[in-house]
């Protein structure tokens, strides 16, 4: 797997769990009483996210990303379907060039 790859499939993953934590936790915590939903996704998301951080820094530390293009993967991160929007937009970046 090369790094492109690795950025991607890790801003896809921390999206993932932040739209599940948002969308499908917290409701469940608040309107049906299940506290469980968040004490279970929390931590998954919270780990996820830190690895993803320790991947965006990395990649910029290796020259994959600039410094606004990390700038807005870990923004981008923060914002509910935002990380689907970066994964968008590495995909583009990493493709192959044709022609």
């Amino acid at each position: 797997m090369t790094s492109g790859q690795e950025l991607r499939y890790a801003a896809f993953a921390e999206a993932v769990t932040l739209v599940a934590l948002v969308c499908i936790a917290t409701p469940l915590k608040r309107l049906a009483d299940v506290p469980a939903a968040t004490a279970i996704l929390g931590p998954i998301h919270g780990a996820m996210f830190l690895f993803f951080v320790w991947i965006v820094i990395r990649s910029w530390a290796e020259g994959l990303v600039n410094g606004p293009g990390a700038g807005r993967l870990l923004v981008g991160a923060m914002i509910p379907f935002g990380g689907f929007i970066n994964e968008r937009w590495l995909r583009r970046q990493f493709a192959p060039e044709t022609g």
